[in-house]
């Protein structure tokens, strides 16, 4: 081949392709504009005298005037204005009632009829507001001869508030409608613009915190989501979603507890209230690792009971939601979701749990989840060993012995070393936890016991006290004595008679004298000294922790009874039924929960700025704020009986007592019930630590029994020491 021609030919050929990709592109290039369809929506007013502005609204009237005619019954009309969504056109002179006719670039649509008469609704102002808004209708003809003029929004009739021949005032109605406002006047009717209802039917969800979505249904909405705007309690939110019948909002950072509001041309509807709520917190969950079909049992707070306003996910997939209250939502796994943690969405307010393990092998339930060494704990779950050798389980990595084995159960021992921590079981080549502690937990016999004399309480009780050291003084009201008792459980006297003389005498020990009665208590400084509300003489006496015994106050009327103290020092001594003493560091003393039904013999609690005290029923709590002092009587309990729950929903029985932990609970001894509660300070939540028969037996907090428990101490660690009277005792309770 001609190598010349070759090149020639490829010259030619590369020519052509650049033409190709030229015509191409200019084909991209060229847009096809896409007509809106010719509609019309309304048009207003519908009746008037020669000369009247007629505006019709729709889509696809383009903006040139010069394509547009229009005629009335036949009789051509001025065209005032064009745009794409709105004409106005000029009633003509010499024009009859009938139709409107529009032909825009030779399609022709009809509008609507048009009557010619004086009466003729011509502007509404506002076109858009809510049941109880007044707007202004301006027109002609509204002057009457045989009657008021009336109006109706959307064929309802409105209350028309004042009047004259060219406006009239009107309020809108309840549940009004969208729809055209007509007034009606010597038998005639004319109609004007469309006027938007606008409400707010309900939103959802009620409650959340910033970030939350919120679903806003009602009517008379702008469809541009500009047009919209929505404040929670008076701070605005991003509107993300617009239609007539709904909003979907985001709630502001500084949202806060208040009415939701809506405005839309400067016209204002209140909603509901929205509640903030605090982030949900997840206390527990069970099982950490399982296999599809497993059922999941999520426990917390501030949950939703509405189910779909929960969302939980495991790895990132999301899982349908069986249950749901405020404080426990259940599902079943569904299995392939993959080892991941457990996230909890409610209301868009999102909080992180614990990994899961996407297995065979897991924990449900361990029972009881509390106890000490040699406690006998069944373990449910899935994917265990029949055999029991071939199931490891360790308590906080101790070893426990296996008992019996089956797919679904095991029972162990609890090892002699035990500690609180979780439990951990190895068994086909998995390893799963479970999903609580199992806490070191249960009741020891500390000092005295049935039939012993090391210390006497049984008859007229005492007080109790820890001190940092661990060391346990009990005040022993019969004997008119204070015993001491070592950590290791050793007891001996370290105030008053030896032989129970009572008297009114101070001094080193033994030489000292008091008068205790059945209320008598006793309270313990950070230095160590002790104050004991000294019943027979009136007087608080205090003593060192070198056994030296004063007097710090007297002249205590109506009897001493219980005694507390709070972090400044100040002492609050319990009158007999007629309110408390409260005495400063120097011994003088006030008044204060005076006219209040104050139990002298319930042992009292300062936390904060708050006394609380048991009412003189035995079966509710109370307090007075010691800044403001205002009284709150039904603080917690009320009627009588047994009840978990919170506040005034709970139920007592006879409480003896009330302890603070210093960790914002607050133990109550409720005596009647032969039970040891627990209240959070914060929810006033309810609950039960321990409840037994009575009787008396060592044990975990199912199995122990007391009987007739009253005062109360807690030590460094957390233990509780109660006075068990019927038996005699001290005991000490683990928690942790």
């Amino acid at each position: 081949m001609n190598l010349s021609n070759t090149s020639g030919f490829r010259n030619i050929l590369g020519i052509l392709l650049f033409f190709l990709v030229l015509v191409t592109a200019c084909k991209k290039d060229k847009t096809e504009t896409i007509k809106e369809p010719l509609k019309v929506t309304d048009y207003f007013p519908n009746s008037g005298n020669q000369g009247t502005l007629v505006t019709i609204q729709g889509t696809g009237f383009g903006n040139r005037i010069s394509e547009v005619t229009a005629s009335f019954s036949g009789t051509s009309a001025d065209v005032v204005s064009v745009t794409p969504k709105e004409i106005v056109l000029r009633s003509p002179k010499g024009g009859s009632t009938g139709d409107i006719s529009l032909k825009i670039s030779g399609e022709q649509v009809l509008v609507g009829k048009y009557t010619y008469q004086e009466l003729s609704v011509q502007s509404i102002s506002p076109a858009n507001g809510s049941a109880g808004a007044h707007i202004q209708i301006t027109g002609a003809g509204f002057g009457s001869t045989s009657g008021p003029a009336q109006v109706f929004i959307n064929g309802k009739q409105a209350l028309v508030v004042s009047a004259s021949d060219n406006l009239l005032v009107a309020e809108v109605p309840e549940a009004a409608g969208t729809g055209p406002v007509t007034v009606k006047v010597n038998g005639k009717e004319a109609s004007g613009q469309t006027f938007k209802f606008q409400s707010i039917t309900d939103i959802k969800p009620l409650t959340g915190g910033k970030g939350t979505k919120v679903r806003i249904n009602g009517s008379g909405f702008d469809e541009v989501a500009a047009g919209n705007y929505v404040d929670f309690n008076g701070k605005q939110a991003l509107v993300q979603e617009a239609a007539a019948d709904h909003l979907i909002v985001i709630a502001p950072d500084e949202v806060a507890t208040g009415p939701l509001s809506l405005t839309i041309n400067n016209q204002k509807t209140t909603g509901p209230v929205f509640t903030v709520v605090p982030v949900p917190v997840i206390q527990t969950v069970s099982p950490l690792s399982g296999p599809a079909g497993a059922v999941m049992t999520i426990t917390g707070t501030t949950f939703s009971a509405i189910k779909d306003e929960n969302r939980v996910s495991i790895n990132g997939k999301d899982l349908s939601i069986t249950s749901a209250t405020a404080t426990v939502i259940t599902l079943t796994l569904p299995g392939g979701t993959g080892s991941g943690k457990v996230v909890l969405s409610v209301n868009d307010q999102v909080v992180q749990g614990p990994d899961f393990k996407d297995q065979n092998l897991g924990i449900v339930k361990l029972s009881p989840d509390n106890g000490l060494a040699g406690t006998e704990v069944t373990i449910t779950g899935s994917g265990f060993n029949a055999s029991p050798s071939a199931n490891t389980v360790t308590f906080n990595g101790v070893a426990a012995v296996v008992k019996s084995a089956a797919e679904n159960t095991l029972v162990v021992v609890a090892p002699e070393q035990l500690s609180t921590g979780q439990v951990k079981i190895t068994s086909n080549g998995q390893t799963a936890v479970s999903p609580t502690s199992f806490n070191r937990a249960g009741v020891l016999t500390f000092a005295g016991g049935p039939g012993t004399t090391e210390i006497s309480v049984s008859r007229f009780g005492g007080g109790i006290v820890v001190d940092k050291q661990g060391n346990v003084y009990l005040q022993e009201n019969e004997k008119n004595r204070i015993k001491k008792i070592s950590p290791a459980g050793v007891v001996s006297l370290f105030a008053g008679s030896p032989s129970s003389q009572s008297g009114n005498r101070n001094g080193q020990g033994t030489d000292a004298l008091f008068n205790f009665g059945p209320s008598s208590g006793m309270v313990i400084d950070p230095q160590g000294n002790l104050f004991v509300s000294d019943y027979g003489n009136q007087s608080v006496r205090k003593i060192t922790p070198q056994g030296v015994v004063s007097t710090f106050a007297v002249n205590l009327t109506n009897f001493t009874g219980k005694i507390t103290m709070d972090q400044d020092g100040f002492v609050y001594v319990q009158k007999f039924y007629l309110g408390v003493w409260k005495i400063d560091k120097d011994g003088v003393k006030t008044s204060l929960a005076q006219g209040t039904s104050v139990r002298e013999d319930a042992q009292p609690a300062v936390v904060g700025n708050d006394f609380y005290w048991v009412d003189a029923e035995g079966t509710l709590l109370s307090k007075q704020n010691l800044v403001t002092g205002t009284n709150t009587r039904y603080w917690v309990g009320g009627n009588y009986g047994y009840q978990d729950g919170i506040g005034t929903r709970a139920m007592f029985s006879g409480i003896k007592g009330i302890l603070s932990d210093g960790n914002g609970n607050m133990y109550v001894s409720d005596n009647g019930n032969n039970a040891l509660r627990k209240v959070n300070i914060s929810t006033l939540e309810v609950t039960t630590v321990l409840k037994s028969a009575r009787g008396y037996k060592d044990g975990s907090l199912a199995q122990a029994q007391v009987n007739n428990i009253a005062d109360m101490a807690v030590d460094k660690d957390g233990n509780i020491y109660i006075l068990d009277l019927e038996n005699n005792a001290i005991r000490k309770i683990f928690l942790r």
